[in-house]
C-alpha cells in the first residue's frame, strides 16, 4: 500500500489509463454548496424573498414525495429562472474562485493531490451544478467534469435540467457517455465518495472509498460494516 492506494504494476500502462472519480459535495467538501451558490447569485435578500416558495420543495422532497432530481429543478425554477447564461457564468466563476476553496477538507483532498502526482485521469462526477464546478477544476487540474447541467434558451436559464440529475445510477450512464464520447479505455480506476447517490459509482471501480467527514474508507470495509 502506498498513500492507502493499491500499489499497482503500471508496466505498459499509461497513467493517463487510470482514473479516479470524485464526488464533489460531501467528498471533496464539508457541506453541500448548491445553496451557498445560488445564495451567491441571487443575493441573501432576494434568497430570503423566495423562502415561502422554496420551503414547500424541500418538504416534499424530505418526505420523499418528489425526487432529488425534481426538487433540484423546481429549486432552480424559482431561484435562477430568467438569469442570462453570461450573468451565471461570471458569478460561476467567481463562486469557484473566492468561495469553494474554503470548504474543502484537506486529508481528502490529499486524496485528489495524490492522483495529480501520479498524473492519472481526474473526473468529477457530481450532482451538483456543472457551471460553477468547471471553473473549479480549470484551477485545480481536473481532466473532466460530468455534472448536472442547467438548460439555457436564448441566452437564459430556464430553470430546467438540460441533462438528468447526476445521481446515483446517473453516474455511471455519464461516465460511460464520456469514456465513448472521447474515446477513453481506463485500465483501473478509483472512486470516492459519501452518500447514498455514490454507491453506484463506488461498485463500479476497481478501488473505491468511502469517505466520512475526513475519515477514508476503503468501500470493501465499509459494505462489511453495513451489514452488522
Amino acid at each position: 500500500m502506498k498513500n492507502g492506494h493499491t500499489s499497482l504494476r503500471q508496466v505498459g500502462i499509461n497513467s493517463k489509463q487510470i482514473a479516479a472519480y470524485f464526488d464533489f459535495d460531501g467528498t471533496l467538501t464539508d457541506r453541500d454548496t448548491l445553496i451557498p451558490f445560488l445564495i451567491y447569485v441571487v443575493g441573501y435578500w432576494r434568497f430570503s424573498l423566495k423562502l415561502y416558495k422554496l420551503l414547500p420543495i424541500l418538504l416534499a422532497y424530505a418526505l420523499k414525495i418528489i425526487s432529488n432530481e425534481t426538487a433540484k429543478e423546481k429549486t432552480l425554477t424559482v431561484l435562477l429562472k430568467g438569469y442570462s447564461i453570461d450573468l451565471l457564468e461570471k458569478k460561476a466563476r467567481q463562486f469557484a474562485e473566492h468561495k469553494l476553496d474554503g470548504y474543502l477538507k484537506p486529508e481528502v483532498y490529499s486524496k485528489l493531490e495524490y492522483h495529480i502526482e501520479h498524473k492519472h485521469t481526474i473526473i468529477l462526477v457530481s450532482a451538483n451544478l456543472a457551471i460553477y464546478l468547471r471553473y473549479w477544476a480549470q484551477r485545480h487540474h481536473i481532466d473532466a467534469v460530468i455534472a448536472t447541467e442547467i438548460e439555457v434558451i436564448n441566452s437564459y436559464c430556464t430553470g430546467k435540467l438540460k441533462t438528468r440529475n447526476c445521481y446515483g445510477k446517473q453516474k455511471i450512464r455519464r461516465i460511460n457517455e464520456y469514456s465513448q464520447m472521447n474515446n477513453k479505455r481506463f485500465r483501473y480506476s478509483y472512486g470516492y465518495g459519501n452518500s447514498r447517490g455514490d454507491y453506484e459509482l463506488l461498485i463500479y471501480v476497481d478501488e473505491g472509498y468511502w469517505i466520512s467527514g475526513v475519515e477514508i474508507t476503503p468501500w470493501a470495509d465499509f459494505k462489511v460494516d453495513k451489514k452488522h
